[in-house]
């Protein structure tokens, strides 16, 4: 039986010097025709008025509530969102992104309908495939345990790549639910040796937790070799720079040569 104590869903939105985008963001979450959720917005150490928006927001309604901490990563962020949280579902929204305002009523009326662990709705992207967290509802108890690694770049890839290991019951819907801002200042468009080498980070995560998980270890490697040479084929062919290629290769050398 629910806990009427316990909203039914924990939106997680990791914030780091967000103060452009937002008020907008915050704004469709109070806007959702869905009334039973708490937004947990964790302040990931910003130094510009983020910390004052949230406090502004939390003032107002409640239902926001604010983690302020150190600065840890996306990762670390929705890592400390996820212990805050004790609620039925959990979604993830970044934040210079917007929900529909339709978004959680849909969502949650279609994981309830298709008993889903995991359910995929649809972003203004339409991308064929996807890991991010943020076209998707989860149950909680279905990834309880499961965490991001502390890393910006590569964190949702990781998560999902978990997730898939313990053969979750999965679900998708046509809906468009959220709305993804193309945001120049957005870490996953400013690709940076820093960045670079988080995705390897998230890529020997996923190794880790392959191994962990019981996969065997040829398979693993196999299909983690494949996706960190795709992703160095990208970072040098369509985000170029030398300082960028140099790293993924340096990255991707390193990965080959340390197989667990």
């Amino acid at each position: 039986m629910k806990n009427p104590a316990k909203p039914r869903v924990s939106l997680v939105v990791g914030v780091y010097n967000g103060e452009r985008y937002l008020p907008e963001a915050l704004e469709s979450v109070r806007a959702q025709s869905f009334r039973d959720w708490e937004c947990i917005c964790v302040d990931d150490g910003s130094t510009d008025s983020s910390g004052r928006i949230l406090a502004d927001v939390s003032r107002a309604d409640s239902r926001f509530r604010i983690v302020t901490q150190s600065n840890r990563g996306v990762g670390g962020a929705r890592n400390a969102g996820l212990e805050q949280s004790s609620s039925e579902f959990v979604m993830f929204m970044d934040q210079d992104d917007m929900l529909r305002s339709e978004a959680m009523a849909v969502a949650v009326s279609a994981i309830e309908r298709t008993g889903a662990d995991v359910l995929r709705f649809q972003s203004n992207n339409h991308a064929r495939s996807s890991p991010l967290v943020w076209e998707r509802i989860f149950r909680r108890d279905a990834i309880d345990g499961v965490r991001f690694p502390e890393i910006t770049g590569g964190e949702d890839t990781a998560f999902m790549w978990e997730l898939g290991l313990l053969r979750l019951k999965c679900a998708e819907i046509g809906d468009e639910l959220y709305w993804n801002r193309d945001n120049p200042d957005s870490a996953s468009r400013r690709v940076s040796p820093r960045y670079v080498k988080n995705v390897f980070a998230g890529f020997r995560a996923m190794r880790a937790s392959a191994a962990r998980r019981g996969m065997p270890r040829l398979e693993r490697e196999v299909r983690l070799l494949r996706q960190a040479l795709e992703f160095s084929l990208s970072v040098c062919v369509r985000r170029f720079s030398p300082a960028n290629a140099l790293c993924a290769m340096r990255e991707l050398s390193k990965f080959l040569l340390r197989w667990n």
